[in-house]
């Protein structure tokens, strides 16, 4: 893979990039300060000591200095040396201030500015400073100091370019993070289709590879649960098939011997059928569940809420005497469903409150509409339910009967019909009253009259 394309390569270069630039930036500098001097259009800084050099002489042999003799490149200024006044200057009122304490003081300090010629009776004071200055006197004035300028300038030109560069790398990083976090998402959702995106550096080549190698393992872990799971399903299914067998003639055997038995014995038998049945109703369950892991088939039609309802009362006043059923629904309401399949899964919520309530009490169905909904609402008397059987109530073989010694359920009916209210739209949920009994909501749309596309999507 090379180590030109790691981190430390790209940052290496960008490092000898950021160096070149500011070398480049250097290079202009002098280059400018170079072309202004032979323009005439900066002076060099050594240039005021050479020129206030050439007049040294004509001022020292004068009676009184001619300022015509000196240069327009100085800056000067020219003292009486009877009455220390200031005859003539072209300096800065700063530096003319400068100028005063340097005549009337003089000592190093206060002459590290300034070169001194003394003519007889006057005295000139040129100003100097070993910088580059503009030649113009006006532009000297206004900008006494180009080259800070010129730098102030250059270390903007570099520090733009610097912020460039850091945001031009940063944006690369987060192009690279993207492709790993939507790699990781992917893998997170268990998308088997994943594109792995080329990456730059090989630190992310390294973490892509692990990314990929993950996804295979991903892949090959669904695939072994898919035939786990549809293992377990053929072998449910050769098992149900098999007890089914010697269950059909133990039954017909009762039936048989049921009739050859006399009027005592006839109780215990019919005992005996009612296990059978029992034992028959979980079959049929685990049939319907198949493990949770397919659809269950349903034939949905149209039908009145009032019609639904008396089948379903019919049905489970079979299970129990037990049972007070409360209708508050309209009478022109429809649903959209599985009208056998649905009174199961209602069965099967009824036949779990009947087996949590004790023998003299009762279970409650009532059934209430709103706009958009029909509710039916399952309360036993039992003692409610427990914090975990809230929370997997509905999950396959889940009982609270941790002995199943009773004839309670054995986990599959809250599955079953969890199943079919979620493939009619609807939703159930698991709770307990204020009175601490056992309480469950069936939720189900129904069918919108509100507009004729309300009511065809809905059948559709």
């Amino acid at each position: 893979m090379g180590i030109k394309n790691t981190f430390s390569a790209y940052f290496v270069k960008s490092i000898i990039k950021l160096g070149f630039a500011g070398l480049l930036v250097l290079m202009i500098n002098i280059g400018f300060a170079i072309w202004g001097i032979n323009q005439h259009l900066l002076l060099p800084a050594n240039e005021p000591i050479k020129k206030a050099e050439k007049i040294q002489s004509e001022v020292v042999n004068a009676d009184y200095i001619d300022s015509s003799i000196i240069p327009p490149e100085l800056d000067y200024a020219i003292f009486n040396k009877k009455t220390s006044e200031m005859i003539k200057s072209n300096l800065s009122p700063r530096n003319k201030e400068k100028a005063k304490e340097a005549f009337q003081n003089y000592s190093k300090e206060k002459m590290s500015s300034f070169i001194r010629y003394d003519s007889k009776n006057e005295t000139i004071l040129i100003y100097y400073n070993l910088k580059v200055q503009f030649a113009n006197v006006e532009l000297r004035k206004v900008f006494p100091n180009p080259g800070v300028w010129l730098s102030i300038f250059s270390i903007l030109i570099y520090c733009i370019y610097l912020v460039w560069s850091i945001r031009s790398f940063s944006q690369i990083i987060i192009q690279e993070n993207q492709k790993l976090i939507k790699v990781a998402r992917k893998i997170e959702e268990k998308d088997l289709n994943i594109e792995f995106p080329q990456v730059r550096f090989n630190e992310y080549k390294d973490v892509m590879g692990a990314m990929e190698s993950l996804s295979e393992a991903l892949v090959k872990s669904i695939q072994r649960e898919i035939e786990v799971t549809n293992s377990k399903a053929e072998q449910i299914s050769y098992l149900i098939h098999d007890i089914k067998i010697p269950l059909t003639v133990i039954k017909g055997n009762i039936e048989l011997l049921e009739v050859m038995t006399t009027d005592d014995m006839k109780e215990n038998f019919s005992d005996i059928m009612n296990s059978i049945q029992q034992v028959e109703r979980y079959i049929q369950e685990v049939i319907d569940i198949n493990l949770n892991n397919k659809q269950i088939n349903t034939n949905k039609e149209e039908v009145a809420v009032n019609d639904f309802l008396c089948k379903l009362e019919t049905e489970i006043r079979s299970l129990s005497n037990n049972l007070i059923v409360e209708d508050f629904t309209e009478k022109e309401t429809s649903l959209f469903i599985d009208t056998s399949l649905f009174i199961r899964a209602i069965n099967n919520i009824v036949l779990n409150g009947i087996e949590r309530t004790p023998q003299d009490g009762k279970v409650q169905l009532i059934v209430k509409q709103d706009k958009d909904f029909i509710q039916f609402i399952i309360i036993d008397q039992g003692s409610g339910f427990s914090e975990e059987a809230l929370k997997k109530g509905s999950e396959l073989f889940y009982t609270e009967n941790y002995g199943r010694t009773n004839n309670s359920h054995y986990g599959l009916g809250l599955t079953f019909t969890e199943k079919v209210i979620k493939q009619h739209n609807g939703k159930m949920k698991l709770s307990n009253n204020a009175s601490h009994s056992g309480e469950v909501l069936v939720e189900l749309p129904i069918i919108n009259r509100d507009s004729e596309k309300g009511l065809i999507d809905c059948l559709d």
